[in-house]
């Protein structure tokens, strides 16, 4: 039987603020079946914080637990697959983890190097995200050294679409020409929203092979699945929109609480280091 091809939005971190409420499990479920349809898979990407640990706490929709130590949850009702990650900043860049177990974080700011050996060390899958936007702190310019290129052979995937990244479009091209140079490595191509907001959600997906659930599977068949997606669709009305948003909170509305002592609004759970 052919395997069935399903849309993945992997890279979402739902608000700028890691402050999660009850109703933000219905909610982003709804929004990933509307977008993503049957067989949507989005990731949760936690950074510097605990959110997806939080998110599969909340009430709502009954669930199962995917994975040897809760790496995924998938809703039955709904069929709809919610993978955790940890986008990691690195000495020379930024890396998007994904698969870790339930409280299991990579620890940030080692070299890009450290970074890919711990996240092996966990079975993750790790992709190359923003590679060629500064402002996002991509490591797509370390990574195009030939001296450097010995370090592909363990990434599973480049992001060839971020959508948040559209406010940069020449991030963008130049992530899809970089990954035409390496066709010789075993690297898939992606389009994700990065989104820091429910309207962007699934703007942005690439087709995949749908993931085995199966809890010994799960991990190897995550990376199978992104390592050989090599045709990335995207919708990113969206993403415009949200990448501003996202802009003036850290540029300007969270400095501006931190000085007037609201900084609180922002709080969140950091994993232990």
């Amino acid at each position: 039987m052919a395997t069935r091809k399903v849309k993945a939005d992997f890279h979402n971190h739902l608000r700028t603020s890691s402050r999660l409420a009850d109703s933000d499990f219905n909610r982003a479920v709804d929004i990933a079946e509307c977008r993503l349809g049957s067989g949507g898979t989005f990731g949760m990407i936690n950074f510097d914080d605990k959110r997806y640990e939080k998110f599969i706490g909340f009430k709502g929709y009954n669930r199962d637990y995917i994975g040897e130590n809760k790496n995924a949850i998938y809703i039955p009702g709904k069929d709809i697959l919610i993978v955790k990650g940890q986008e990691v900043p690195t000495q020379q860049g930024h890396l998007l983890i994904l698969g870790l177990g339930y409280d299991e974080h990579i620890k940030q700011n080692q070299t890009l190097e450290d970074t890919i050996k711990e996240s092996r060390d966990k079975e993750a899958t790790i992709i190359l995200d923003h590679p060629f936007c500064k402002i996002a702190c991509g490591a797509g310019e370390f990574l195009r050294k030939r001296e450097n290129h010995n370090l592909l052979k363990y990434i599973d995937a480049l992001e060839v679409h971020n959508g948040e990244v559209s406010l940069f479009p020449p991030s963008n091209i130049k992530a899809k020409i970089f990954y035409n140079s390496i066709s010789t490595y075993n690297v898939g191509a992606i389009s994700t929203s990065d989104g820091h907001s429910f309207y962007e959600l699934g703007t942005s997906w690439t087709e995949i092979d749908e993931i085995d659930r199966d809890k010994g599977k799960f991990l190897e068949s995550l990376r199978k699945s992104v390592q050989e997606t090599k045709y990335s669709k995207r919708e990113n009305s969206a993403s415009l929109v949200g990448a501003l948003e996202h802009g003036i909170y850290v540029k300007f509305t969270i400095p501006f609480l931190s000085k007037i002592g609201l900084s609180r609004l922002f709080d969140t759970e950091r994993p232990l280091q």
